[in-house]
């Protein structure tokens, strides 16, 4: 972005670079042939081969050793939560299980945050107790009469009859905090499918749900599963890390300004052209003047075609101060200093306060709104490094 006053180009910011918002690592299947090596020791959790339902009972049967896992095959009050041995923030969990008549489990994410499992077949109304339900939390200083609060209620009953082997499917982004420990989004339950009908999208919770085997709000932890109030069967139970959301927003941001710069510094008036959005605005704020940034690219345009042909020589750094948004949004704000190399040899250099808000539309970034707020300097700039 060149400021409004120059005759060199502004330097648009957005450019079609696609999101890496895939695994992280692969998926891995915690359950092998040792059934419990991925788990910390739990009391009465073991693998069999076989597991089944007792009609019309809270009760399992089970025979032989093999790679099923269950928590025996009553309810016992006694039997601690399963807890993986590696500790996960952002993931994707798979989870393939199998219930009683009556029998209630959960999935404890970081082990804080639970999504209930639950014998809810046939359930006309249902809440956040029911299978696929983002449970309640609890806090003796705010709860009423022994009653929680928050708690996501599924969308839908998907639950299957209890024998039947349902799958549960959870994605997972772990709250964030900022430098000084003080946090910036509550944990959110990005999508949940219970047999692959979506009954959680984007639901949050401000802290542990109620029953939660570990207290207190981190970054990462554990993946439990609870233990003590129904048997449960798993025979498959799969975890892929996901790459941290805001660090891949970044990295897309940043490869952006790369291209920006080379797109000014070879004169590629296309590209440039091509980032911008159809509605964009240019700002210069101190000269209280707005006008539609397609306006601005017309004007611009000669200046780069002296850089594509050699005639001058420019190039253009950015630094920021905030830099904020979602998967969609980005706002940043800081400075870009402008430098352009004349055919005498002469340089010329400015540096902008720079409010900038983009948009991303099918994978591509765009700008949307270009705020050249007020003329920097150099110390200011190096304020920034």
């Amino acid at each position: 972005m060149s400021a409004s006053k120059s005759k060199h180009p502004a330097l648009v910011l957005g450019l079609a670079i696609f999101a890496a918002f895939g695994p992280a690592a692969l998926s891995r299947e915690l359950i092998l042939d040792d059934a419990l090596a991925s788990f910390r020791p739990a009391a009465d959790w073991r693998g069999v081969a076989e597991a089944g339902a007792v009609p019309g009972e809270t009760a399992l049967t089970a025979e032989g050793k093999g790679k099923i896992l269950i928590n025996g095959t009553a309810k016992n009050k006694s039997i601690p939560y399963l807890m993986t041995k590696e500790e996960h923030g952002d993931v994707r969990i798979e989870l393939e299980f199998m219930v009683p008549k009556d029998s209630n489990a959960g999935v404890y994410v970081m082990g804080r945050y639970e999504v209930q499992i639950l014998d809810s077949f046939g359930r006309k109304k249902y809440g956040s107790g029911d299978l696929g339900g983002i449970y309640e939390r609890w806090d003796p200083a705010v709860s009423e009469k022994g009653k929680g609060f928050e708690g996501t209620p599924p969308k839908a009953n998907a639950a299957k009859a209890p024998g039947e082997w349902q799958t549960l499917h959870i994605t997972f982004r772990a709250p964030r905090f900022d430098h000084a420990g003080a946090k910036t989004s509550d944990a959110t339950f990005e999508q949940v499918l219970v047999n692959g009908v979506l009954v959680q999208e984007n639901a949050t919770t401000t802290g542990p749900t109620r029953s939660s085997p570990l207290e207190g709000e981190t970054t990462r932890g554990p993946i439990a599963i609870q233990g003590d109030h129904g048997p449960i069967a798993i025979r498959s139970f799969r975890v892929t890390p996901l790459v941290d959301g805001e660090q891949a927003r970044l990295k897309e941001l940043n490869a952006y300004w790369a291209e920006v710069s080379r797109s000014v510094h070879e004169g590629d008036f296309d590209a440039y052209k091509a980032a911008c959005h159809p509605e964009a605005v240019l700002i210069a704020e101190s000269k209280q003047m707005s006008q539609p940034l397609a306006v601005a690219l017309k004007r611009w345009k000669k200046d780069f075609d002296n850089a594509r042909e050699g005639k001058v020589d420019p190039t253009v750094e950015f630094r920021f101060s905030k830099r904020f948004g979602d998967s969609t949004t980005a706002r940043e704000i800081g400075m870009f200093r402008y430098t352009s190399r004349m055919p005498d040899g002469t340089t010329v250099s400015e540096c902008v306060h720079l409010d900038a808000l983009l948009v991303k539309r099918d994978g591509t970034w765009k700008i949307l709104v270009e705020n050249q707020t007020a003329t920097g300097n150099e110390a200011g700039w190096g304020a920034l490094e």
